[in-house]
């Protein structure tokens, strides 16, 4: 889990603030603003994020850490990744003037900074922490062990037709609107950017193979013993891209989920490799016929990622992602996700059970 001082933030994107590419910085700026006190970008016109990019509101682009410490910052985030992950050298003089002002550090970098020996040094002198994003501490290094089957805790899976269709913002939202009705909800994190936002969780391509359903259970229980009635889970990948399948299954088959939200971008035809994309029926089969040899879990709605979709293209593909699947479909970037949530509720409350082989074909009609 982050560190809870953590909660006034500078954040570290120079020479790279955009609205495109740079997920955490996005990430960020669009879903804990009020976490954001300033953004260092040199490069950038003094002036606000919401001026300079579109969005972020009020949040000040200052041009040195010296004119971010007048916001009184309690942290310093890293929001960019540059080539490689590493730290570039001219960097460096930043981060230990933030540790020399007093600042916790948040790395989304996969160099550990915390096993730097001037940095830690410091860190420890000062009394600060350096939070690493990419790191998995030991007691994730486990395998799984099964314990799906004895807890009581109700775990919904994002999971995608592709990658980067939607799979965190999904359940970002989501998990919003159960924390606005006053669910006792955990979202857990399984990128450094989940991460960041949720506040825990683990970054699944920084863990061995054998090991990585183990460290999704474990975050699970974890989530569970601390009396969470709720859990979502950040998916990452796709079952049926080849470049990123293994990722994808090791969730599936860590968090064996109770209920799984199938993100996708229908404007999008192939994969990152040309390859054409299932269709949306059978992403659905796949996914309840790789799960069910564990257990009956279904895909109780669509979550789409329509941004490149005018309003009437959305409606129509809407209607008939609806009529194709008997699923619900919607975009919770552009409707508010209350019906998700509805749905998602209804179907733990009738069938959150072991349900027969006669039983799953009859589940769509009914919700």
């Amino acid at each position: 889990m982050l560190d809870p001082h953590t909660s006034r933030m500078v954040l570290l994107a120079e020479g790279r603030l955009s609205s495109i590419g740079l997920r955490m910085v996005i990430a960020a700026l669009l879903y804990i603003p009020d976490r954001i006190v300033a953004v260092i970008d040199s490069s950038k016109d003094r002036g606000t994020t919401q001026e300079a990019i579109g969005f972020g509101g009020d949040t000040p682009i200052v041009h040195s850490l010296e004119e971010a410490m007048q916001y009184k910052p309690d942290s310093m985030l890293i929001g960019i990744t540059p080539l490689g992950g590493m730290l570039p050298d001219a960097w460096r003089a930043i981060i230990h003037g933030a540790l020399d002002s007093g600042l916790h550090i948040v790395s989304g970098l996969k160099q550990r900074l915390g096993m730097d020996e001037e940095f830690s040094a410091l860190a420890d002198k000062k009394g600060l922490r350096i939070h690493d994003l990419h790191h998995v501490s030991k007691s994730h290094q486990i395998r799984a062990q099964g314990s799906w089957r004895r807890r009581d805790i109700n775990t919904i899976l994002t999971v995608g037709t592709d990658s980067n269709t939607g799979k965190m913002t999904t359940a970002l939202m989501l998990y919003r609107e159960m924390i606005a009705r006053g669910m006792n909800v955990a979202m857990i994190g399984t990128g450094p950017t989940g991460i960041l936002i949720a506040g825990r969780g683990v970054s699944c391509e920084d863990i061995p193979s054998d090991f990585l359903s183990g460290a999704i259970e474990f975050e699970i229980d974890k989530a569970a013993n601390e009396g969470y009635e709720y859990a979502i889970i950040e998916g990452q990948g796709a079952l049926s891209n080849c470049g990123n399948s293994p990722i994808a299954l090791g969730l599936l088959h860590g968090a064996m989920p109770d209920a799984m939200i199938l993100c996708h971008q229908p404007s999008r035809e192939s994969d990152g490799y040309g390859l054409p994309l299932p269709s949306i029926e059978d992403s659905v089969r796949l996914h309840e016929q790789m799960i069910g040899v564990f257990k009956q879990a279904n895909v109780v709605a669509i979550g789409l990622n329509s941004m490149d979709l005018n309003k009437e293209d959305y409606r129509l593909t809407v209607s008939d992602l609806q009529q194709r699947t008997r699923l619900l479909a919607l975009d919770s970037m552009r409707e508010v996700p209350g019906k998700m949530l509805d749905t998602v509720l209804a179907y733990f409350s009738k069938y959150k059970r072991t349900l027969l082989p006669h039983e799953i074909s009859e589940i769509r009609d009914r919700i």
